[in-house]
């Protein structure tokens, strides 16, 4: 008789479920990498819908810099590339589509900048190279996509516009492929002042760091 008025004992408590949490290498190359993806999808989604002359030496100057800052600050192996895989991802979400040209040059701008850093020790090296190599392949990628799509017919309007370009500077350089090199060397020198730039960045955000944590302590 006791047994049916005893309260029935309580359920046994239900497991804790278990989050999947992200290590702290990925954690971080998917902040920035997602801010950078938002750079890509708005602002690099607008350039090339504008159809401006020379966007991507532009967009991959920047990202170089962004990139070359960033590793400053997190100085994990192969953090750009894992930030690059993050802004793929993302740039698949443009509403221009997917091109997947763009999307192997991200992965290239991410692999370039964590290669120099670690092949040169100094991190202005390292972002003067990443730049200019961002930039000169840009525009080789373009130069070859543009072959492939409209044949030797761009190569000669190419040179031609080049050259026009070298009367009105008054230059002499001879060749056809002395001026593409002059045209390339140029580029680059763009790239490498983005990666100078980001240099810069990094070692401000590096010195501000510095003192919020001595402030701190």
């Amino acid at each position: 008789m006791s047994n049916c008025c005893s309260p029935s004992p309580d359920p046994p408590p239900a497991p804790a479920k278990k989050h999947l949490a992200l290590p702290p290498a990925w954690r971080e190359a998917a902040v920035f990498g997602a801010l950078w993806g938002a750079f890509e999808i708005t602002v690099g989604s607008f350039l090339y819908m504008t159809r401006l002359p020379l966007k991507g030496v532009l967009l991959s100057s920047l990202a170089a810099g962004l990139l070359v800052a960033s590793h400053m600050l997190i100085r994990r192996p192969w953090f750009p590339l894992r930030a690059a895989l993050i802004c793929v991802a993302l740039r698949t979400l443009a509403p221009d589509g997917i091109r997947v040209g763009l999307l192997f040059a991200l992965l290239f701008q991410g692999f370039n900048v964590a290669l120099f850093f670690r092949l040169l020790r100094s991190p202005l090296a390292a972002g003067l190279a990443a730049g200019f190599v961002a930039a000169v392949a840009s525009q080789l990628q373009s130069i070859i996509t543009k072959l492939v799509t409209y044949g030797l017919d761009f190569w000669s309007l190419f040179v031609a516009l080049l050259e026009k370009a070298q009367s009105l500077l008054h230059l002499r350089l001879g060749s056809e492929w002395m001026v593409v090199g002059v045209f390339l060397l140029i580029v680059g020198g763009v790239g490498a002042l983005g990666g100078v730039l980001g240099w810069r960045l990094g070692r401000t955000a590096l010195a501000l760091r510095r003192e919020e944590r001595g402030d701190a302590s």
